[in-house]
């Protein structure tokens, strides 16, 4: 991932400085985002999970929906006692909306959504879209920028670096240019 302007944030970066995930405000609501929509599956990750959704809340008692792509996301959720919709369509009912980055055709409303104080915790990879569709498109055209570039968060085409990686107490300094 890339971060550009004064409101995006690092979260985790790897060793070798590549960000794997990102925050952002964006108008009146707050957006994370991961680099692969693994993370948002897998139970490893259910307290980072659980504390991002309560960060994009716009209130404790919002409602949090979750795409039906996102059922094992659901389930880390529910079992967190977090009041959940199953297989949520983006609604003005929520408050925040989980949700992987490989379809755009809503991303025009998921803007809007975030701008109004909407929460957004979307993940995706875009070094496979890259490989299909040309690395010099995945800034404008991969569909997770679409939603994410207004926040200053870009998914990119580099395929990210695997392992565990430290979370430090002091936030991550990576270069402005990243490969």
């Amino acid at each position: 991932m890339h971060l550009i302007g004064n409101e995006a944030f690092l979260v985790l970066v790897s060793t070798n400085g590549q960000v794997l995930i990102a925050a952002s405000c964006y108008g009146k609501g707050r957006m994370v985002v991961v680099s692969h929509e693994g993370i948002l599956k897998d139970s490893k990750f259910s307290q980072f999970l659980r504390n991002a959704v309560e960060w994009l809340k716009p209130s404790s008692e919002a409602l949090v929906g979750v795409h039906p792509h996102l059922d094992s996301l659901l389930q880390l959720l529910l079992r967190a006692g977090t009041k959940v919709q199953a297989g949520a369509e983006l609604s003005p009912s929520l408050g925040v909306y989980c949700m992987d980055a490989y379809d755009c055709t809503k991303a025009k409303d998921l803007v809007g959504f975030v701008k109004q104080g909407g929460g957004l915790l979307i993940g995706g990879q875009a070094w496979h879209w890259a490989g299909r569709h040309g690395k010099e498109k995945v800034l404008f055209e991969f569909p997770g920028n679409q939603v994410t570039s207004v926040a200053g968060v870009y998914f990119t085409g580099s395929e990210g670096e695997t392992g565990t990686f430290s979370v430090s107490k002091e936030m991550p300094r990576i270069p402005l240019i990243t490969q």
